[in-house]
């Protein structure tokens, strides 16, 4: 699970530089949201669990593919050894002999990939850039929700006056659409004579409805946890529980397919541990809504790690795959011989 600095995640939805960026990326998400508590009769709670479930099944096919790849670069690690033991560059003291050594093993490392059909970029950061592109996502429409859900697209013009009307009812917090909602009642008949253009009767009753939704029981979503608000308490505890169970789970799934690997994550153990203890923390900086996504994301990447370590052990993968290797080597070299 990727965490932010709270301050950065408001940044990432405001409208500056960042929120530039994002802004098609939040419309679309804003555009799904919408749809799916239209369907939903504006069960929140629902539409974010439905939501999350959706990006992870997108993500699904990724994760498999990385899943590929890192059985194929394990069962190329032999291979590789033998390779930087032959030219062991690191024990040539000459820098002249070491960086003709290095050039022979490049080339012998790029022939052995040629050869595999292996490319080792693509188990870079495909499946994180994907996590970050849908929190910021998701950030957008929790921090922004009338602009992008409810679609008030020109509420940036009556900020001024909205930031008064808050002042008004003693609104501390730093988030003007997430105060709106949060102070609805003491609002609504306000916004409606003050700002009739962009509070009109339609828009009004999507605010009713949508802020009817935002309560999962006694939980407001749209409020950032304390120690002293009672119950919401329970959505940093459980981000924390639910991301230390999916690291955990990770680990040992790891272990077992890969104990060579096992060893080396071992060594980080600490700094994986730190993850969730950081998400603890960020879930009592930004909306419950927030941490309540992170819950649901933790307890679905469970269930996906478990899935594709049943459906895609390394070893059936690596068997697979030189089975493919050895198809698509003897076709190249049938082709090269046609040309000859």
């Amino acid at each position: 699970m990727i965490m932010f600095n709270p301050n950065l995640l408001a940044m990432a939805a405001d409208g500056g530089l960042f929120g530039t960026i994002f802004m098609p990326l939040y419309w679309l998400f804003g555009k799904c949201m919408h749809f799916l508590l239209e369907i939903l009769s504006n069960e929140y709670f629902i539409a974010i669990v439905l939501f999350t479930v959706l990006t992870r099944l997108v993500l699904l096919p990724i994760n498999i593919h990385q899943q590929k790849t890192t059985s194929k670069s394990a069962r190329l690690q032999p291979k590789i050894q033998k390779i930087q033991k032959k030219y062991n560059v690191r024990e040539i003291s000459d820098a002249r002999e070491r960086q003709k050594a290095q050039a022979k093993l490049n080339e012998e490392m790029q022939a052995l990939y040629a050869r595999e059909g292996h490319n080792p970029m693509q188990m870079g950061c495909g499946p994180m850039l994907f996590q970050m592109l849908f929190l910021m996502g998701i950030v957008g429409i929790i921090y922004y929700p009338l602009t992008y859900v409810i679609g008030m697209s020109n509420i940036g013009e009556s900020t001024e006056v909205l930031t008064k009307l808050l002042e008004g009812v003693n609104y501390t917090g730093n988030y003007l659409q997430l105060g709106v909602l949060e102070n609805w009642e003491a609002l609504r008949e306000t916004v409606a004579a003050q700002l009739p253009e962009l509070f009109t009767a339609e828009r009004i009753a999507d605010i009713d409805a949508f802020r009817a939704g935002l309560n999962i029981g006694s939980l407001d979503m749209t409020a950032i946890p304390h120690w002293k608000d009672g119950i919401i308490v329970i959505v940093p505890i459980l981000s924390l529980i639910t991301s230390l169970g999916s690291t955990v789970i990770s680990s040992l799934i790891q272990k077992k397919n890969n104990p060579a690997a096992a060893q080396q994550m071992s060594q980080m153990m600490i700094m994986m541990l730190m993850m969730p203890l950081f998400s603890f923390y960020i879930a009592f900086k930004v909306p419950a809504a927030v941490g309540f996504y992170w819950i649901i994301s933790n307890l679905i990447a469970i269930i996906q790690q478990m899935f594709i370590a049943k459906f895609f052990p390394p070893k059936k993968s690596q068997a697979k795959l030189m089975v493919e290797n050895t198809i698509e080597r003897r076709s190249r070299e049938e082709n090269i011989k046609k040309i000859k």
